[in-house]
């Protein structure tokens, strides 16, 4: 539980830093990938609005005791970005490294992420079918329980 409230707290601030990036910085201040990503900086609100959306569903899934939406979209659109910088290098002509430098950048952490999530989820559903199932039992014992008793009245 505390090794996923610190995932999720971590990627609620990252999803904030990113979030106050997009909503501050300019299309001059782009990079040109990041460019042709955020169309032509016409994007960078609705980038700030998404990420904003991510930080906010982490802090969601911690107080909720859940994983999946928060960390998902936040893996989602690293893995966006991250096919956005290598497909821009694939159109580029395989010239420029520094964007297959970034395409790892983002898609490294969003294979962890997709793996974590992947983790925690099966974790999570083992749990609540073993509370169904224990559940079961326990109202299995009580009714035979009952059933002892009235035999012995």
């Amino acid at each position: 539980m505390i090794g996923r409230n610190i995932i999720l707290t971590m990627g609620a601030v990252y999803a904030l830093r990113q979030s106050i990036y997009y909503a501050t910085i300019g299309p001059d201040g782009l990079s040109p990938a990041q460019t042709i990503i955020a169309g032509g900086g016409h994007l960078l609100g609705a980038w700030s609005g998404l990420w904003g959306v991510v930080a906010v569903l982490c802090v969601v899934d911690m107080v909720n005791r859940h994983t999946r939406q928060g960390l998902s979209l936040l893996a989602g659109v690293a893995l966006g970005w991250g096919l956005g910088y290598l497909l821009i290098w694939v159109f580029d002509g395989f010239q420029d490294f520094a964007l297959v430098n970034a395409a790892i950048g983002w898609l490294a952490p969003s294979v962890l992420i997709f793996g974590f999530v992947a983790k925690v989820s099966a974790l999570q559903d083992i749990i609540t079918a073993l509370r169904g199932t224990i559940a079961e039992q326990q109202r299995t014992i009580a009714a035979l329980q009952d059933q002892i008793r009235a035999k012995g009245d």
